[in-house]
């Protein structure tokens, strides 16, 4: 028969460091790689005579005169609130200061609460009776080893 030579085994925790090690160089090495592989910039920067050209198309399009059209008739349908138009109209919405909850959502946040309250009481019943193992119960390992310190 063959036999293959064994490595000596280490100690526990000598082999949770050195897994440890292993798996933190390999986070810095995975972390290494994503730096240098990812670009520096989604999109190149423009050109000097491009940014000038940008910078300058805003104040070309106020000027331009279907755009001027435009923003008097959206002036015409969408009237500044509280301005002149609809005082000479009356027109007044009473808003409240907040808004408040609907029916639905205060319903929500009861059955919420009500469950809540059921899982607390439900958690107080417990603490307070301790633990308590069914001595009916038949069967192996009806204790845990844990338990069974606990209740001594």
């Amino acid at each position: 028969a063959v036999h293959s030579p064994q490595l000596p085994s280490l100690p526990p925790v000598a082999m949770a460091r050195s897994t440890a090690r292993c798996l933190l160089v390999a986070i810095a090495a995975v972390a290494a790689l994503m730096q240098l592989a990812v670009p520096t910039a989604f999109v190149q920067p423009p050109t000097a005579v491009a940014a000038s050209a940008m910078a300058a198309a805003p104040s070309v399009m106020a000027f331009a005169p279907d755009l001027a059209d435009a923003q008097i008739t959206l002036a015409r349908v969408f009237p500044t609130l509280g301005g002149k138009w609809e005082k000479e109209r009356n027109l007044v919405m009473p808003v409240p200061d907040e808004e408040g909850f609907t029916d639905s959502q205060v319903a929500t946040c009861l059955v919420i609460a009500l469950l809540c309250g059921i899982a607390a009481l439900d958690l107080a019943k417990g603490l307070y009776n301790g633990i308590n193992p069914d001595p009916n119960r038949k069967g192996k390992a009806t204790v845990t080893p844990l338990v069974k310190r606990l209740m001594e």
